[in-house]
């Protein structure tokens, strides 16, 4: 029995991926890979003891921590929070997960890995760092392409999940550009700032193509 009642179909619009220090790195061109910062768990519960002891064991979740979340069964949502939650990282582990939740579709989020993309210093959102210098078109866009690729490999061998792009508008032709490689690499939507991006609000007329 399925955490959702099976007489329905039911979708998850707000999952996200709780990412390990490297997640976008990974996928950066070379030119960005020392540019990007690992993630930062200052704005989560979660602790560096419990990253540490992830990356010790290759990335995963062990073998036993699987199974207890497994066993949880219908309970797998109340009891498995953030990097510790099955399938938090693991996109095989997602797959199980998803079995016991019965969704027939998830949107999934990232969730640290935004701040490079969208970093502003005129932002309000939560997850911007407002106390840096702004950073390079080419940075921010670089950025956003390693969590582009990230993600798009994260969804791409469950067809159950609906991986998230993210498309900062602060430069409405590189916005295209990006707008242009998230569709390609099947990612079936895309997370837009809601504040001003540089000097333009979203409804510029600028972004105009964009939209």
């Amino acid at each position: 029995m399925t955490y959702t009642p099976s007489n329905r179909v039911f979708y998850d619009a707000d999952s996200h991926v709780m990412e390990l220090p490297n997640f976008i790195i990974e996928y950066a061109d070379n030119i960005f890979k020392d540019q990007i910062p690992p993630v930062n768990y200052q704005a989560s519960l979660v602790t560096d003891e419990e990253v540490e002891e992830i990356l010790a064991n290759g990335g995963k979740h062990s073998k036993a921590h699987v199974e207890a979340q497994i066993s949880l069964g219908d309970n797998l949502i109340a009891e498995s929070k953030e990097i510790q939650a099955l399938g938090a990282f693991d996109r095989k582990d997602r797959s199980k997960a998803l079995d016991l939740l019965g969704f027939k579709k998830q949107l999934v989020f990232a969730t640290h890995s935004v701040v490079t993309p969208f970093r502003d210093v005129r932002g309000k959102a939560k997850y911007v760092e407002k106390l840096v210098p702004k950073i390079s078109p080419e940075l921010r866009y670089g950025a956003t392409r390693a969590h582009n690729r990230a993600m798009s490999e994260f969804c791409s061998q469950d067809s159950r999940l609906m991986g998230v792009g993210v498309i900062p508008l602060h430069e409405p032709e590189l916005a295209m550009e990006e707008l242009d490689f998230a569709i390609k690499s099947d990612l079936e939507a895309m997370w837009i700032p809601h504040y001003a991006s540089g000097d333009r609000s979203p409804g510029h007329i600028e972004l105009d193509p964009f939209w």
